[in-house]
């Protein structure tokens, strides 16, 4: 059973974390994090939207949203603990999927100073269908919410390439780029499972370009959820047969343009096919026949070195690509 500790003790890195996160998000040598932390901290002191903007970014571009280590893995399981998720984010870079990439960042936030909560959304039942149902899963996505003066803004690492590019004003209409053309909004308004139609929670939704119809990808209401909640959203997603992340392998990042500081598109790994959008436009980069080319794409295209320890772990389970090439671990 999990203890959950008073706000105070909600876990912050230390000062050399804190400098490894940000030599490995701004791609510097470790030798300049201080400067390159220092700048951070006064572009958040002078416009901590800004800052909170290009810290978002950078981890998006950075940090991979995955779920490897539930099929690479002799363990198969997920742990939310601070210092487990600090070496498998940011010195093994495997990357993890909502409440490990937003747990982490908001780890991030506390030690950067930031008044924020986290809260919980229901993901939309159609979303992967690309429908709208009109139906929600249970609790099961994470999402920062953070005060800057008198606004209030969500804040998403960890929905991957159909997730927000920046902090989205807690407004009801309010519209934010994604990747363009693609944009993201937030509406408040009743979703049908509710019996009571005064509860209203937000919706985000999203659509690929302007001209099209905006499709609900998870809904949530403006309530603090603890540690305890994640541990148990965590252990269903991670375990649950029929949840995504048990039966399908992913793995993207987003694409940043350093020179507009700015994310220009995203590249991903979703089961054996290997895709890329840049500004938009979509296309399959490779369809991948084996183990071993998934191996090397994760390589390649992430730098995702894994262990043959790790890669043995895929073995009999239901994601693993027949290894035509007989290649050994």
């Amino acid at each position: 059973m999990s203890t959950t500790l008073p706000a105070s003790h909600r876990p912050t890195l230390s000062r050399d974390q804190l400098l490894k996160y940000i030599a490995n998000v701004y791609q510097c040598a470790h030798s300049e994090a201080e400067s390159q932390l220092r700048e951070l901290q006064e572009l958040i002191r002078l416009d901590p939207l800004r800052g909170l903007t290009q810290l978002q970014q950078r981890h998006l571009a950075s940090m991979a949203f995955s779920n490897l280590v539930l099929h690479y893995s002799q363990h198969h399981s997920i742990s939310l603990d601070p210092d487990v998720l600090f070496h498998k984010l940011v010195e093994r870079g495997l990357g993890g999927y909502c409440v490990e990439n937003t747990g982490f960042f908001s780890s991030v936030l506390r030690t950067l100073g930031f008044k924020f909560y986290t809260s919980a959304g229901r993901v939309s039942k159609g979303f992967e269908q690309n429908v709208d149902t009109g139906e929600y899963n249970g609790w099961g996505h994470m999402i920062i919410i953070v005060t800057i003066g008198q606004d209030k803004y969500v804040v998403d690492v960890g929905f991957g390439p159909n997730g927000q590019t920046r902090p989205l004003l807690l407004k009801h209409g309010a519209i934010s780029p994604r990747i363009a053309p693609a944009e993201a909004r937030l509406v408040k308004e009743s979703i049908a499972a509710n019996t009571d139609s005064e509860q209203k929670p937000w919706i985000f939704q999203i659509r690929t370009h302007p001209q099209e119809k905006w499709k609900p990808a998870y809904c949530f209401y403006e309530i603090e959820f603890l540690p305890g909640d994640y541990e148990a959203m965590n252990f269903v997603t991670s375990q649950n047969p029929r949840s995504i992340f048990t039966k399908a392998l992913i793995c993207a990042k987003f694409l940043l343009n350093q020179a507009k500081d700015d994310i220009v598109g995203s590249v991903s790994i979703v089961r054996a096919t290997v895709k890329r959008n840049l500004n938009g436009n979509v296309e399959i980069l490779q369809s991948l026949r084996n183990e071993g080319e998934r191996v090397d794409a994760l390589k390649n295209l992430f730098n995702i070195h894994l262990q043959p320890l790790e890669i043995r772990g895929i073995r009999g389970k239901t994601t693993e690509l027949e290894d035509t090439t007989a290649v050994a671990f």
